[in-house]
C-alpha cells in the first residue's frame, strides 16, 4: 500500500519547512530511516529520513517550496500503485524526524513537547490560498503574498499564470520592492507577536565594569584564547536565579512553574536574524566550559547546523547587546519564560570613586520580566544582587567558577 510521509514538526516552534535539496528521485528505492531530502525549518536546514521503505512514487514539492507541517513530504509504496490516496500504518508515527531529535524529558527534565496534529485540509475557492508548488515558489521569488491571489485552477488552486499575472499587475502599480519573509525571520515574526502579549517591562541599572573586563582578562590570559564576555555573565547570572527562583520560571495557567534546571538561552547575531542556542545545565559548566560551549553553539546557529534541540527550551536568557555597540538594551521577553537580561557595551562614565570622581567603564543593564508574576520590587532586587555580581566579577570568576 502506497504510504504518505507528513511534514513533522522538527521542535516546538515549526509550522513549515522549506525543502532545500531531495537525495532522492522518483523511482529511487529508499530504505528505513534513509536520509531522502534537506528542509530549513524557522531554527536550522536538517535532513530528513523515511519511516517507510519501497519505491518513491511521488516527492511533495520541489527545493525552494514550503510546505507546512502535516503536508505530504514523499509518498512511498509499489511501482505502478495509485498515490490518489496514499495511507499511513495505524499507529505508525509519520513525525519520525530528522537526525536530530528534539529534546526529551530524558535530556532536559522537561516533558516531551507533544507533535501538533497535521494541518487541517486547506479551503478551495478563490479567496483560499490554495496553490501548486510550482507557483508558490515563484510568489516567494516575486514577492507575491498569494493570500491576494485569486486562484483559476482546479478547486480555486493557485497557478504559475496567476501568479504572474499578479506579478505584472504589481510591476505597474509603482511599488517598492517586495521581499518574502525567511523561515527564521517568519519564525521571529511570531514569537515577537506572542510575546507583546505577556504584559512587561524593562528595568536597568548601571554597573562598574572593571572587575568584569579584568576577570575576562584573566582567564582569556590563562586558556590562550579570547574568553566571550557572554560566558562571565552567565556564570555570574546563575547564582543570582538560584536567590531569585521566580526569575527562572513561566506561568502555567493559574500556576508558576519554577524550573528545576538552569539552561540559558544566549542570543547569537546571525544573517538570518537573531538566534538563540541553549546552554544546557549552565549551573555546572565552569567559565572555561561554558565559553567552549558558547562558541560552539555560536557557530552553529550562525552556519544553521544547530539541532533543533540546542535552539529551545531556555529557562532565562542573556543577551550581549554591547556586542554590537549598543549602550542599553530593551528586551522582549522570550515565550514561556519570565525574564530576560540584556548587557550594554562598557563605556567611560564618571562616577564617584572614594569620594571623589574618577572614569570608570560602565556598563548598563536591563532586564524585561513577564508582569504577572514580577513586580518592581522583585526586579529591583534581582537587579541589585546581578550588579553586586558584576562588580565582584573577577574576585567571583577567577577564584571560584573557572
Amino acid at each position: 500500500m502506497a504510504r504518505a510521509f507528513k511534514l513533522p514538526a522538527v521542535g516546538d516552534t515549526m509550522v513549515e519547512g522549506e525543502i532545500v535539496e531531495w537525495l532522492v528521485a522518483v523511482g529511487d528505492t529508499v530504505d528505513l530511516d534513509q536520509p531522502i531530502c534537506s528542509v530549513e525549518t524557522d531554527k536550522s536546514v536538517v535532513e530528513m529520513t523515511t519511516p517507510y521503505r519501497g519505491t518513491v512514487l511521488a516527492l511533495g514539492g520541489e527545493p525552494g517550496d514550503v510546505i507546512e507541517v502535516g503536508e505530504t513530504l514523499i509518498i512511498v509504496g509499489e511501482p505502478g500503485e495509485d498515490i490518489s490516496e496514499p495511507a499511513s500504518e495505524p499507529g505508525e508515527d509519520t513525525s519520525v524526524p530528522a537526525s536530530e531529535p528534539a529534546p526529551t524529558a530524558a535530556a532536559d527534565g522537561a516533558a516531551p513537547v507533544p507533535q501538533p496534529d497535521p494541518a487541517p485540509a486547506r479551503p478551495t475557492g478563490p479567496d483560499s490560498v490554495k496553490a501548486v508548488p510550482r507557483a508558490r515558489k515563484l510568489a516567494r521569488e516575486s514577492g507575491i503574498d498569494l493570500a491576494t491571489v485569486v486562484g483559476t485552477g482546479a478547486g480555486g488552486s493557485i497557478t504559475v499564470v496567476d501568479v504572474e499575472a499578479a506579478a505584472a499587475a504589481l510591476s505597474t502599480a509603482g511599488g517598492g520592492r517586495r521581499e518574502r519573509l525567511s523561515a527564521t525571520r517568519r519564525a521571529i515574526a511570531r514569537h515577537m507577536t506572542q510575546s507583546m502579549q505577556v504584559p512587561q517591562f524593562t528595568s536597568m541599572v548601571d554597573a562598574d565594569a572593571t572587575a568584569l573586563l579584568a576577570a575576562r582578562a584573566a582567564v582569556s590570559a590563562e586558556t590562550g584564547s579570547r574568553v566571550p564576555l557572554d560566558a562571565l555573565l552567565v556564570a555570574l547570572l546563575v547564582p543570582v536565579l538560584r536567590d531569585h527562583p521566580v526569575m527562572n520560571a513561566r506561568l502555567d495557567g493559574d500556576e508558576i512553574e519554577y524550573f528545576d534546571r538552569y539552561d540559558i538561552g544566549v542570543a547569537v547575531d546571525t544573517a538570518e536574524g537573531l538566534m538563540v542556542p541553549v546552554v544546557r545545565g549552565a549551573h555546572a559548566l565552569s567559565v572555561r566550559e561554558l565559553s567552549a560551549e558558547i562558541l560552539r553553539l555560536a557557530a552553529a546557529a550562525r552556519d544553521r547546523t544547530a539541532a533543533p534541540g540546542e535552539l529551545t527550551g531556555a529557562t532565562a536568557t542573556v543577551n550581549n547587546v554591547g556586542a554590537l555597540g549598543i549602550l542599553a538594551g530593551t528586551p522582549l521577553l522570550p515565550v514561556g519564560t519570565s525574564m530576560i537580561a540584556a548587557f550594554g557595551m562598557a563605556r567611560p562614565a564618571v562616577r564617584l570613586v572614594g569620594g571623589s570622581p574618577a572614569e570608570v567603564p560602565t556598563m548598563t543593564v536591563s532586564a524585561t520580566f513577564d508582569h504577572r508574576i514580577i513586580d518592581g520590587g522583585a526586579s529591583g532586587r534581582f537587579l541589585a544582587q546581578l550588579k553586586r555580581q558584576i562588580e565582584a566579577a573577577e574576585e567571583l570568576v577567577v577564584a571560584n567558577q573557572y
